[in-house]
């Protein structure tokens, strides 16, 4: 009677493990098999450069280690979603045979993650520029062939809208300066924005009317698209003319019309950027050698302020590497 009560328990343990198996092996079979349509075949590659981000996704929308059904080893290995605020950089584009098109991404400044995404999914990122003539390209003579947002653009892949206005102030209230540029601009058209004023405010504006109109417009911008990567830029330095001299003198040192040197413009400037969170770039920290203290009147194009194209170059690689820092 023990005999077969045993055997009886045996035999139930045998055939679980068996049913085990069977469940393991076929269940094993069926994950490592990815169903592969000869439609989602690809039929052409190319490499691209764009910075994007992600739009129109669904809760579970993948990232795929191959293009979906292209191959049988196509799996998902991250969900979209929780990339949707980063900046997503496309290297790769295919075409399948059914006319869909995968673009291959790289999180930005995480590139262990990465993979396939419809490109449907994806947008190229879009940036505004506001400033003054040196935002606009003017080299003092002429307009440049390519003004620092282009270079910019080229160097981030990503579309700009050049706002810079000759004579732009912080402090005016014309068409050319900082408020009703912030007033007619729809910021929620854009990813990212930079603001660069003061030069013209430091031949022409009090301190107290820049920090407080920049620190207005600031607040105006984050209310219209609270989601933008806002970054300020601080004036470059020139070279001016000391009172009753003829000396060429950098502006940063050299005491202007209302009392303040640009240095002290560009610490008032750094505080309200820091005072609203926003991330900024300073010429005197980041290139310090752009406008050398001993006078080099040949990197601008007049001798003193507006920069030349060789110089351009420099500004536009040296805020692109900052905005590579920096952005999401």
């Amino acid at each position: 009677m023990l005999k077969t009560g045993l055997r009886k328990k045996l035999m139930g343990l045998f055939l679980l493990a068996a049913g085990f198996l069977v469940v393991q092996f076929v269940g094993g079979k069926s994950a490592a098999a990815a169903k592969v349509d000869p439609n989602y075949r690809i039929t052409t590659t190319k490499k691209i450069n764009l910075r994007t981000k992600a739009v129109n996704f669904k809760n579970k929308t993948a990232i795929w280690n191959y293009p979906y059904r292209s191959n049988k080893r196509a799996k998902k290995t991250h969900w979209l979603k929780n990339y949707a605020n980063r900046s997503l950089m496309v290297t790769k584009q295919v075409r399948l045979k059914k006319g869909l098109q995968y673009d291959y991404i790289q999180v930005a400044n995480k590139p262990s993650v990465s993979g396939w995404v419809y490109s449907s999914y994806l947008k190229q990122m879009t940036m505004v520029s506001l400033g003054d003539s040196i935002t606009k390209g003017w080299t003092g003579v002429s307009y440049a062939t390519t003004p620092y947002p282009q270079i910019v653009a080229n160097q981030l892949y990503v579309q700009d809208t050049n706002l810079g206005q000759n004579n732009g102030k912080v402090a005016g209230d014309t068409a050319l300066d900082l408020t009703q540029n912030v007033t007619n601009t729809s910021f929620k058209n854009y990813d990212i924005a930079t603001v660069a004023y003061g030069v013209n405010d430091y031949f022409h504006s009090s301190l107290d009317d820049v920090t407080q109109t920049l620190d207005e417009q600031i607040k105006a911008i984050k209310r219209q698209n609270p989601s933008l990567q806002l970054f300020g830029i601080l004036p470059l330095d020139c070279y001016v003319t000391q009172f009753g001299s003829d000396q060429m003198s950098i502006a940063y040192d050299t005491v202007g019309y209302h009392d303040y040197t640009l240095g002290e413009l560009c610490d008032a400037e750094a505080a309200v950027y820091q005072s609203n969170g926003v991330k900024y770039l300073d010429w005197r920290t980041d290139d310090a050698e752009l406008v050398p203290s001993a006078i080099d009147t040949s990197i601008f194009g007049d001798g003193k302020l507006h920069p030349t194209q060789t110089t351009y170059n420099q500004i536009g690689t040296d805020i692109a590497t900052f905005l590579k820092q920096n952005l999401k």
